[in-house]
């Protein structure tokens, strides 16, 4: 007799499921109470304090308990689990932060802050420029070999302004966490193609801070308004990309 083999479809995650088990897990466990003393006794867990945490620090990787409780802010059910994370981390945005366990992703795109900057549009116009120096008439090898030599230094400069850059924007992000307390990291987040970079209030102040606290390589000091764009104080000070080709 032949038997039919039927496909077994794969189920799905079911995180909530998980989430029982895990706890279930917890619950059961053990704590020695006055360990390497006579009068040591083995008891369950504090399980009231693990509920508090394992909530607590759900909330603080969201972002907020507004957040955790968006699907129902109203219910009774979001009063008693927003009275728990507040009697857990209190009501200090930063207090909660420290209870965060998943990196905080950031949205950054280097060449979208070098447009905002006016760098990006500083770089095309140096480079332009540059290009159509390398199609004078008249050029000896001597100097057009020199003249190409500029353009690839613009462009390398502006490689690498990228590269130091997107570094030290990551330190200060990093440092906006640590000064508050919270031991997680950061990780820069690349856009997606058609799709808009996902904000909340820890992202959006964490941004905020590191475009405010990050050098900009050319200066080593952070961007100028003072008087126009960070690109105007560039080039009133012969630090746009032409101008440190040349000097390199």
């Amino acid at each position: 007799m032949n038997a039919t083999l039927q496909a077994v479809e794969p189920t799905e995650p079911d995180p909530v499921a998980d989430a029982i088990a895990a706890l279930t897990a917890a619950a059961r466990q053990t704590r020695v109470r006055g360990a390497g003393t006579d009068q040591a006794t083995v008891e369950p867990v504090d399980f009231g304090e693990i509920a508090c945490h394992v909530i607590t620090r759900v909330a603080a990787n969201l972002g907020g308990v507004d957040a955790l409780l968006a699907g129902r802010p109203g219910s009774w059910e979001a009063d008693y689990v927003r009275q728990i994370v507040q009697s857990t981390a209190g009501d200090d945005p930063d207090e909660l932060l420290r209870w965060r366990t998943e990196p905080v992703r950031l949205p950054f795109d280097v060449e979208d802050e070098f447009y905002d900057f006016g760098l990006g549009d500083l770089y095309d116009q140096d480079r332009d420029s540059a290009a159509d120096a390398t199609f004078v008439e008249g050029l000896s090898d001597d100097q057009a070999a020199a003249a190409e030599s500029i353009v690839d230094a613009i462009e390398a400069l502006w490689e690498q302004d990228k590269v130091a850059y997107t570094a030290a924007y990551l330190a200060a992000a990093r440092r906006y966490l640590t000064d508050r307390g919270a031991t997680v990291d950061v990780e820069l987040a690349a856009p997606i193609a058609g799709a808009a970079a996902t904000w909340d209030d820890l992202t959006d102040q964490m941004q905020q801070y590191a475009r405010s606290h990050t050098p900009l390589p050319a200066t080593g000091a952070i961007p100028d308004y003072s008087d126009g764009t960070p690109a105007d104080a560039l080039r009133r000070a012969g630090l746009a990309y032409i101008d440190r080709a040349r000097q390199a």
